[in-house]
């Protein structure tokens, strides 16, 4: 449950950037908005791949590719707007980012999955927040603070991403456990 969240986050964040109104004058020359394709490509792929590469952790090969595949087509969402350096941009961070997530994901033990989809889920999520957050910022008059330039709808949505990445793994665990309890009395009750 908690990989299908972090993959359909990951799809969301990045078809939002795809469309959003506020990457229209991204044409900037500004050093960090040229960072902005870089970042997301990195982050969404690396995401992607340790996603893909949980679900699969036998097959190597076979997680690279649709690891790289996904995350291509994510990084041409990302890195459109921004004109041809932010889609090579885009596009070779997602390549990196989508091996070394796949890689990452296969090599990880079973116990430690839920940690690092949290991890990585929450750097995703602070560099979405700080993209959009100066994105608002250089739009705005400088009387306006930058907080309040953002509808209370992207806060709370916001907010129900970060919990649910951080409190689907407690749920699992809970779920697991009842259905290893209810597992370990009927064992114990056919032995007698």
């Amino acid at each position: 449950m908690l990989t299908s969240v972090s993959l359909l986050m990951v799809i969301g964040y990045s078809l939002y950037f795809s469309f959003s109104s506020y990457l229209t004058n991204c044409k900037e020359n500004h050093s960090w908005v040229k960072c902005i394709p870089m970042i997301l490509g990195m982050t969404s792929s690396l995401t992607v791949g340790l996603v893909i590469g949980t679900w699969m952790p036998d097959r190597l090969a076979v997680t690279t590719i649709l690891s790289i595949v996904l995350s291509s087509i994510l990084g041409s969402f990302i890195g459109k707007k921004f004109g041809t350096n932010g889609f090579i941009e885009a596009q070779s961070s997602s390549l990196m980012g989508a091996m070394m997530g796949a890689m990452l994901g296969v090599m990880l033990e079973t116990n430690e999955v839920n940690i690092m989809i949290i991890a990585i889920d929450l750097i995703f999520l602070i560099s979405v927040f700080s993209i959009l957050l100066g994105l608002a910022n250089r739009q705005l008059e400088k009387k306006k603070p930058i907080l309040k330039s953002k509808p209370a709808s992207f806060y709370v949505f916001f907010l129900i991403n970060v919990c649910l990445i951080c409190f689907l793994p407690i749920l699992q665990t809970i779920d697991t456990k009842g259905t290893t309890d209810k597992i370990d009395s009927s064992e114990h009750s056919h032995h007698h």
